[in-house]
């Protein structure tokens, strides 16, 4: 059963191809070039290997596409295109899926490889506004100081507590600066590696437009710091505030780039996506269904258009149970749920 990656991918090798005695590399026409943006590889740059865990991994040498397979954790997004360009239909990729997350019941945590398939992404931080303090610096200080307490950082305070928030695990900032109406706004901090790199400043005036102000590097997926080891699903979200209403992972807008699903595929756990109940929200659910994640349309989105929404009313453990008892994994019955509720 462990294997059943390896021997699944020996199949599809070319015929035409060499392997190196003493690495176990073995070298053909890398399949992924012209889907990359280069040229169709005819010089057999296309390298792989099967380790001895069961595992797999593959590099070209040519578009410097990587992928990998490790026992333990599911098939990512990249290795299933690799089969996909390797000649596997839908029906082997699915089953060789399926196949993972029964290694992975097997596999003790302590014996799961790191994945090395990509260079380690990085994100160039940016600082957050130049006076933004957190919510108990600012309480402190106000209440050792004579100094009035400003309007806007009380209201600030009120409306960060209405959206349900667990505020001993999450940290705010608010800022008396007005350029951008900061001063009118919840600063949430974007970290990386427990590093801050950026920030989203989320309006609590509704005169206020934009909504949301923010400064970070593209592809950043929100709260992956805050993810458990343990877990079994990750749920993945449009916004900041429906994230932390669940302590799952938000992708910051309606789309999901590849690098953004390679971040989420990486945590090594089922993937449920929960799209916003409004228009934009189809455009998720079709990439999700492109990355082979589940999607769940919860019997809540009938009222409520978004995680953050429900959880005020019905609280986080019935919203988290009502998200993973309502997940789909059949793309059939998830094209019939999206045409019900987008059309």
């Amino acid at each position: 059963m462990l294997n059943s990656i390896q021997d699944a991918v020996k199949l599809l090798l070319p015929a035409k191809r060499k392997t190196n005695a003493t690495s176990g590399w073995v070298s053909f026409n890398a399949p992924c070039c012209h889907h990359n943006g280069e040229s169709a590889d005819t010089r057999g740059r296309g390298g792989l290997v099967m380790n001895p865990d069961g595992g797999v991994s593959y590099h070209c040498f040519n578009c410097n596409f990587k992928a990998s397979y490790v026992p333990g954790r599911h098939l990512t997004y990249k290795f299933r295109k690799l089969l996909s360009w390797l000649g596997a239909d839908e029906g082997t990729v699915k089953r060789l899926v399926i196949d993972a997350i029964r290694i992975k019941d097997l596999v003790a945590p302590e014996q799961v490889a790191e994945v090395v398939e990509q260079e380690e992404i990085k994100f160039k931080a940016r600082p957050l506004p130049e006076e933004a303090r957190t919510f108990h610096e600012l309480n402190t200080f106000y209440e050792i100081s004579d100094t009035p307490v400003p309007d806007n950082w009380h209201v600030a305070v009120i409306y960060t507590a209405s959206r349900k928030i667990d505020l001993s695990r999450y940290e705010f900032y608010w800022t008396p600066e007005t350029q951008y109406n900061l001063h009118r706004r919840v600063i949430i901090p974007f970290t990386w590696k427990n590093h801050i790199i950026g920030y989203t400043a989320r309006t609590f005036d509704d005169t206020v437009k934009p909504k949301y102000h923010s400064s970070y590097e593209p592809n950043y997926v929100f709260n992956v710091d805050k993810q458990k080891s343990d877990s079994k699903f990750v749920i993945v979200v449009e916004g900041p505030f429906d994230a932390m209403a669940i302590d799952g992972v938000a992708v910051l807008s309606n789309e999901c780039s590849e690098t953004q699903a390679d971040i989420i595929d990486s945590l090594g756990r089922e993937v449920i996506v929960v799209p916003d109940a409004d228009k934009s929200g189809a455009k998720l659910v079709d990439q999700a269904v492109e990355y082979g994640w589940s999607v769940s349309f919860p019997i809540w989105q009938e009222k409520h258009k978004d995680i953050a929404s429900a959880v005020e009313e019905y609280g986080k453990l019935f919203v988290l149970k009502s998200i993973i008892e309502a997940r789909q994994s059949s793309k059939l019955k998830i094209e019939l749920r999206k045409k019900k509720i987008y059309n």
